[in-house]
């Protein structure tokens, strides 16, 4: 490895290590529901977001609820891999002109237990 590569390795370690302290605490202080610097930029899209959901941020949930909003968001993220797979030839950004993919290997590639 040439020094430009060790530098880079070097460098990307002193920006990890000189964000964690700071990056942990902003964490600790959102979920501790702490006022933060960037509260006026983030609150008014999670409240948008949270009305969007139906989520009630004050109301926690029990494990049947993270489990149903769980296999919801699962079974939502699996349709739409499956359209955007099936319809890639039809979609805006495909410069190389790919075609879509047949129903089953569309179906195949969104399946769980393919997700690597």
């Amino acid at each position: 490895m040439d020094p430009r590569g060790w530098a880079e390795i070097a460098i990307t370690i002193a920006v990890s290590v000189a964000l964690a302290w700071p990056l942990g605490i902003y964490m600790a202080r959102v979920w501790q529901g702490e006022k933060t610097w960037l509260d006026p930029v983030f609150k008014p899209v999670e409240r948008l977001v949270y009305a969007a959901g139906g989520v009630k941020p004050e109301k926690g949930q029990n494990w049947l609820a993270y489990a149903m909003s769980f296999l919801a968001f699962s079974i939502a993220s699996f349709v739409v891999l499956y359209l955007i797979l099936r319809f890639q030839n039809v979609l805006p950004l495909n410069p190389q002109g790919f075609a879509g993919c047949s129903p089953d290997l569309a179906f195949n590639r969104c399946e769980p237990s393919r997700a690597r």
